[in-house]
């Protein structure tokens, strides 16, 4: 048997504070909302293009390592790194800088409850 896997449909989040969360993804991100239907739970969906971000809010959100470029992430990519970059820091966000094995720059950061977002 082979499972044939198409692509990634979406990644998903667990976040503490759902309006918290919104505010950094949509204000500082710039991810546009999708509709969501109610699971019964609050959460928002984002659109990626071809791809979603799921966020859920839970009160037991999994602990980080201390490592920028070593944690559970999500990968998004970017046109311009420097220029993320820059809008980041300029929005009061922490940037760590890396480069993968390609030699090509990578940042990191993270949201309000700690997961790991990478721009590539």
């Amino acid at each position: 048997m082979a499972i044939k896997i198409e692509g990634l449909h979406h990644a998903g989040f667990l976040v503490r504070d759902i309006e918290r969360s919104a505010a950094f993804y949509e204000n500082i991100l710039g991810l546009k909302p999708l509709p969501r239907p109610d699971f019964g739970f609050a959460g928002r969906w984002y659109d990626l293009g071809n791809q979603q971000l799921h966020l859920m809010q839970s009160d037991v959100v999994p602990g980080q390592t201390d490592q920028p470029n070593f944690d559970r992430h999500v990968a998004l990519s970017v046109s311009d790194v420097e220029e993320t970059a820059r809008d980041l820091e300029d929005a009061g966000i922490f940037v760590a800088r890396g480069s993968g094995r390609s030699g090509r720059p990578q940042l990191f950061v993270r949201d309000p409850d700690g997961n790991m977002i990478e721009f590539r």
